[in-house]
């Protein structure tokens, strides 16, 4: 099958909030800002992504951060996390959704994540990956000027097409591929230029949500 191209230019929280609302969910990487500081991560823990994610749908977060996890139990910020390892997920078929945001390029084997994901997610239920783009161009002009920075804890990194031929050996089907820009970055002076560019030249943008069906 040939690897779809990405298409749009979404904000890449509310669109996973408007696929996830009402369902059984389960939210990998939960904490996220994996280079912070605990004491930060508590800070920002109601405002993070899994705190509005909660708000919407039937929720459950897993993190291998199992200092954050044990801080977010004493502290009373969050009782649906767990601590756990997206590598090796157990349980039964239960959830709806699987979310997986930015947390693709930190793992040691992501196939092992696309593998272990069929054990928790009913038959016909859909995974949605966001992940840096290989190809984006303001990357691209970071590198040329210096100011490039890869995060602390990135392994991998991944295109829109490698990103697909991945998810389809291991079964997935691949049933949309956007480009996508977080909600920050709306308050950029530079945004109106860049999503203008990016809306005519989808390949180019920094982030890509890709949405995937399990057979």
């Amino acid at each position: 099958m040939n690897p779809l191209p990405l298409t749009g230019y979404i904000q890449r929280e509310k669109t996973i909030l408007d696929l996830c609302k009402g369902k059984r969910v389960l939210h990998l990487g939960c904490i996220g800002w994996t280079d912070l500081p605990v004491e930060m991560k508590m800070e920002l823990a109601n405002a993070s992504f899994h705190a509005t994610l909660s708000k919407v749908c039937d929720c459950t977060g897993i993190d291998i951060d199992a200092v954050g996890i044990r801080e977010l139990h004493e502290r009373s910020l969050f009782k649906n996390v767990e601590f756990g390892n997206a590598e090796h997920l157990e349980g039964e078929p239960v959830y709806d959704l699987i979310v997986a945001g930015d947390i693709i390029e930190h793992l040691s084997n992501p196939g092992l994540m696309l593998e272990s994901a069929k054990k928790v997610l009913k038959p016909g239920g859909s995974f949605i990956i966001s992940t840096p783009n290989l190809f984006a161009l303001p990357a691209y002009l970071r590198m040329l000027t210096g100011r490039y920075h890869e995060g602390a804890q990135h392994t991998f990194m991944f295109n829109s097409i490698l990103i697909q031929q991945l998810l389809e050996r291991h079964g997935w089907h691949v049933a949309a591929a956007h480009a996508c820009y977080q909600s920050r970055s709306e308050s950029s002076p530079l945004f109106p230029l860049f999503s203008s560019v990016f809306r005519l030249f989808p390949k180019l943008a920094g982030t890509m949500l890709i949405v995937a069906d399990r057979p």
